[in-house]
């Protein structure tokens, strides 16, 4: 289990890199979206306590990937209670969410209850060279009627917020609509990769026109480095030959030659294209400085030099990630729904965003 985001002074909140921010942001918390006060049941799937949500889209289902999930104790809830899995799956056919997102599906297991994709080995942090704590996902996307699943292997989460080591991350894939999975046995990042933690995109946008290139903004274990571009063909997204990465002028086959798009600090990301405004966007978390912000960039690679503050821990306690999906995008792409977490209530919520133009005389979002 992550250690928490600390609070910070007021004057720490809300740090950004030197960028010109185009829009402001007004952001409202609409429902939880897991725990004991979400909108739909969750002592059948025993989802007590959750975090993540990373999303993807298939067959007009959103699905939704969780980290480490724990359940109830009898009709309490505890902060980190029993029946811990490593990560857990949920699907929805709700798209309005006006209201909250209603998760009635779960991948589970003759119990009823939710059970893991791919279970941790649950072994004290830092345990011998490589022993695992979890297995954490980071991101989903979907080509065809594939779904692949990308997920990091935690060695060990320290006790400063914010910092963990990995043993390796890797893809796990289900042609059934995430009912069953199969891991795919070669390591895509190792323990000190650039790529660890992902966000994934296939949608067609300026730079991936035709939809050909599943788009990757990669970091490494942790919330204190810098974000990468990598791409890859979206037949092959298991072929780690085939993979690409932004060398700052051209794509290179060497993850070692991938310079930075995201200034520090960065950490589970995700990515969309924004096809109201024409725009890819990322969010990521600022642990420094306690946000979680907005990039928004002409191509998935950048340059990412648009930066919203998206959402202040000042006022939401203990914040990360900032999942999005194109289905919660408004038409105009002046407003969208995302999943945050927060660590103190150990849970999931829906939150909406509005953009506002900076400027005055701004026609779009005015």
């Amino acid at each position: 289990m992550r250690a928490p985001v600390l609070a910070l002074p007021l004057t720490a909140a809300l740090l950004l890199p030197a960028a010109a921010a185009d829009y402001t942001v007004a952001v409202e918390k609409i429902a939880a979206l897991t725990g004991p006060e979400a909108t739909a049941d969750m002592r059948g799937p025993d989802i007590c306590g959750t975090d993540i949500g990373t999303i993807a889209e298939l067959d007009g289902r959103m699905l939704f990937a969780f980290g480490d999930t724990f359940g109830f104790n009898g009709a309490d809830c505890p902060r980190f209670g029993p029946n811990w899995r490593s990560n857990v799956l949920a699907n929805s056919t709700d798209f309005d969410a006006s209201d909250g997102i209603d998760l009635t599906d779960w991948l589970t297991g003759m119990t009823g209850r939710a059970v893991a994709v791919s279970e941790g080995d649950h072994l004290p942090a830092f345990s011998g060279a490589d022993g695992e704590q979890t297995r954490i996902p980071t991101a989903m996307v979907a080509v065809g009627d594939r779904l692949y699943l990308h997920y990091m292997s935690v060695h060990g989460f320290a006790a400063r917020g914010g910092e963990w080591e990995c043993n390796w991350s890797r893809f796990v894939w289900s042609d059934d609509g995430g009912k069953n999975w199969t891991e795919n046995e070669t390591v895509f990042g190792e323990s000190d990769s650039r790529f660890n933690m992902l966000a994934l995109s296939n949608a067609a946008g300026p730079g991936n026109e035709d939809a050909a290139h599943v788009y990757a903004v990669g970091t490494a274990c942790g919330r204190f480095g810098a974000g990468y571009a990598a791409r890859v063909p979206a037949g092959d997204l298991l072929d780690l030959p085939a993979w690409q990465y932004w060398d700052g002028a051209e794509w290179s086959g060497d993850p070692d030659t991938a310079a930075e798009v995201i200034p520090p600090i960065a950490g589970e990301g995700s990515l969309v294209f924004n096809t109201g405004l024409g725009k890819w966007m990322y969010t990521t978390l600022d642990q420094d400085a306690e946000a979680i912000e907005l990039y928004l960039a002409d191509k998935p690679w950048g340059p990412w030099d648009t930066v919203i503050p998206l959402v202040s821990g000042l006022e939401f306690e203990q914040i990360y990630g900032a999942y999005m999906t194109p289905s919660l995008v408004s038409e105009d792409g002046c407003s969208f729904y995302f999943i945050m977490s927060q660590f103190g209530p150990y849970n999931t919520y829906v939150m909406r965003a509005e953009l506002k133009a900076a400027d005055a005389d701004g026609e779009h979002c005015a």
